[in-house]
């Protein structure tokens, strides 16, 4: 069983980052406190009805009948009126429409996605706060990223499995020291999150800062690896996490570029490196931490990799 990594610290050191920051976009417990199934993002498109929900209301009744998991909203696609019972957000009290709704079938490759994008409230509720960015509660946005052992994913092939994601960069001392460490716990706990069908992404992504530099290329990659990888005397060698880069200019098709909100992306909405998001089989977001936060009990005492270790064990325990 996975348990806390404690690595060795790098000769580099630790740029400490703020998460804790008041985020407008975080949602908080008492936005979730009514209960029921949170609405994302809604999709109008073969569904009459839909439009007077908005992302932040929470289904509660389906005809009549209680709501509070994805999996209580299956049979809204029969093309069948139902009357659904929602607690609307603007107004801060309880409503009621009627929608009748079709398979959507134009988000390739899902297959028969329903008229909107939901995840239990429950669900959200278990995320610390310091893990509800940007991102937090939204289905996968647009991206398209490159594994550096051949292929794509873009954000609607997050879509039907459970993902723990990070984005690290390697423009400045910090982010490196910061990608290697989430790297090596990541090797550690790869087995355990293989066991419960948990795949990782580890991609190195250009985030907005002031110093420019090149995007790994798949040379720089399997060299950061080489270099980082837990060492013998830490249990190693172990294998790699699934690694990952942004497209070169031959790569970054427009049309490969894909998500399940719009043209809303990743890059636009992500915090200080490295980012980690924990993607439930609806293609929630429900982590999303930015930069590293400090182990309040004093256990662990290298801010990354206790904020790595609590991602993966809430990975482990909630997905």
């Amino acid at each position: 069983m996975f348990k806390a990594f404690k690595a060795a610290l790098l000769c580099v050191p630790l740029l400490l980052w703020s998460a804790g920051c008041d985020d407008p976009f975080t949602i908080k417990n008492k936005q979730l406190d009514p209960g029921g199934v949170y609405v994302t993002y809604v999709q109008t498109q073969d569904c009459s009805g839909c439009d007077a929900l908005a992302r932040g209301d929470l289904i509660q009744k389906v005809d009549g009948n209680p709501v509070a998991t994805t999996d209580d909203l299956k049979n809204l696609t029969d093309g069948q009126p139902h009357e659904i019972g929602f607690w609307d957000a603007s107004a801060g009290a309880p409503a009621t429409t009627t929608i009748t709704a079709q398979p959507n079938n134009s988000m390739p490759p899902i297959k028969d996605a329903p008229p909107f994008w939901s995840v239990s409230a429950e669900e959200l509720k278990k995320a610390p706060d310091w893990a509800r960015r940007r991102l937090f509660g939204h289905a996968a946005p647009q991206t398209l990223l490159v594994n550096s052992d051949g292929g794509f994913v873009n954000g609607r092939d997050l879509y039907g499995k459970k993902i723990l994601m990070v984005f690290f960069d390697w423009a400045a001392s910090s982010d490196r020291q910061n990608g290697a460490l989430t790297m090596q716990v990541l090797q550690k706990a790869q087995a355990d999150l293989k066991a419960k069908g948990i795949e990782i992404i580890f991609a190195q992504i250009k985030h907005p800062q002031e110093r420019d530099i090149a995007p790994m290329n798949d040379t720089d990659l399997r060299a950061f690896f080489n270099d980082n990888q837990v060492k013998p005397d830490e249990g190693g060698p172990l294998p790699p996490p699934p690694m990952y880069r942004m497209p070169n200019k031959t790569e970054d098709n427009p049309t490969r570029v894909l998500g399940m909100e719009g043209a809303f992306t990743f890059y636009e909405a992500i915090g200080e490196a490295p980012n980690i998001f924990l993607i439930n089989e609806d293609g929630i977001i429900v982590w999303h931490s930015a930069g590293s936060v400090t182990d309040p009990e004093g256990k662990i005492t290298v801010d990354m990799v206790y904020t790595i270790n609590k991602a993966v064990m809430h990975a482990l325990e909630n997905l």
